[in-house]
């Protein structure tokens, strides 16, 4: 279990503290409800832009100045743009200077300048980010499979479309910005080494002034039932005589399972990461057909999905397609062990002994769980601890499809 104190400030910002003065570092994460699913028709890209300007320098901190702390008073940085969230991590080597770091990331994250020259050299940051994921034919596939379950454009699942981005204006940006970077709409961690009494202190001071938004972001995603389809591409990039498959299962969000299922959201990782080890066991050791064959969940609060992907030789594509949909019939006719179940529970006991060794990988998880999950990393420990295989086979039966179902797409290249 994972010990931490939650707060809630006067305009409605959430704070997660969990101190351990073993460690030798601190680290701190703040996430808004805020993503790429939230952008409306001719934003394409937009959140991650914003994502990148952040970092720029606020109305009272210039660039350079930003640029110094960033780079002198951390360990590392970084920012990230998913479904559903927008996230912001920071690892310190101590937070005894607190009021300079409070100071520096209220500024930067809340009242941010979105200057003219910062945002034409993020847009050139950005744009070349996302032609840089047409390297990989897998990833590609997906995105073609995710973009027709939840019908949006393509470029989404890459992190934005270049034109789009070229031509967005500053004004779209700071509307936004104004909207959904507020305290009411966002998640601050901290974890590590400190003393609570004082950070909580200096979070009062530096982010309790913020003026909280009225707006709350709309999901402009579809979530309804999609229609089964076979999607074939010619590929580009894979090697000649390959072909790759994609296979994405559309998944409600967690709010929905959670409505359904108390363990449900648990029952799915854990079955996906069955799947991707039986992948690998059938298409890597067992008949050598594949290098290398998985599965990926994603999950946010009001949306899901499944993929499981693999790449092999034309002539091997029939039998290795045949194997991959007899593992998911199998498993979704109930097929499981209890020795599998139980190990996978050993293993998790020593990733939260893990996690909380980390302060960067301890702060993320708590943002993640209440943005993604909306519960708090313990809950979700629970949850996968209490996992029978009466459970699993229940969320196999509701969850996983065969191919030709509805909400499931087969995208091949070759």
């Amino acid at each position: 279990m994972v010990e931490y104190h939650k707060h809630k400030l006067e305009n409605g910002l959430e704070v997660l503290l969990s101190p351990n003065n073993y460690l030798h570092s601190a680290s701190i994460t703040v996430g808004f409800k805020y993503g790429l699913f939230n952008e409306r028709n001719g934003e394409t890209g937009v959140s991650h832009l914003i994502e990148h300007t952040v970092f720029e320098g606020s109305n009272k901190i210039n660039h350079k100045k930003v640029k110094d702390f960033l780079e002198n008073k951390m360990n590392y940085y970084n920012g990230e743009t998913h479904d559903e969230m927008t996230i912001y991590s920071f690892k310190f080597f101590d937070l005894s200077k607190y009021e300079k770091v409070f100071y520096t990331l209220s500024e930067m994250l809340f009242d941010s300048s979105f200057l003219e020259d910062s945002i034409k050299k993020e847009k050139n940051a950005v744009i070349n980010e996302v032609q840089s994921k047409f390297d990989s034919e897998i990833q590609l596939d997906a995105t073609i499979a995710r973009a027709y379950m939840f019908r949006k454009p393509v470029f989404t699942f890459l992190g934005g479309n270049p034109k789009v981005i070229d031509g967005l204006s500053r004004e779209t940006m700071l509307d936004l910005y104004s909207k959904y970077y507020a305290p009411n709409n966002a998640v601050i961690s901290i974890t590590g080494n400190f003393n609570s009494k004082d950070i909580m202190s200096g979070i009062k001071n530096y982010f309790e002034s913020i003026e909280k938004a009225n707006a709350k972001p709309k999901l402009e995603v579809y979530t309804g039932r999609t229609a089964y389809k076979n999607i074939h591409l010619k590929s580009f990039n894979i090697y000649k005589g390959q072909s790759s498959l994609v296979f994405g299962i559309k998944l409600p969000g967690a709010y929905q399972i959670y409505n359904k299922t108390e363990r449900g959201r648990a029952a799915i990782v854990y079955l996906t990461d069955l799947l991707s080890g039986n992948l690998m066991r059938v298409l890597r050791e067992k008949t050598g057909l594949a290098y290398s064959a998985g599965a990926e969940f994603h999950i946010g609060m009001h949306t899901g999905n499944l993929m499981l992907y693999t790449v092999v030789n034309n002539k091997d594509f029939e039998e290795a397609k045949s194997l991959i949909f007899d593992e998911i019939d199998d498993i979704a006719a109930g097929e499981l062990d209890e020795k599998p179940l139980q190990k996978a529970k050993q293993e998790l006991k020593l990733n939260i002994a893990d996690l909380v060794d980390d302060s960067f990988d301890h702060s993320q998880a708590l943002v993640r769980g209440k943005l993604n999950y909306g519960k708090d990393i313990n809950e979700l420990y629970r949850e996968s601890m209490k996992l029978s295989l009466d459970d699993l086979r229940e969320a196999a039966a509701n969850y996983l499809k065969k191919e030709g179902q509805d909400n499931s797409v087969l995208v091949t290249s070759n």
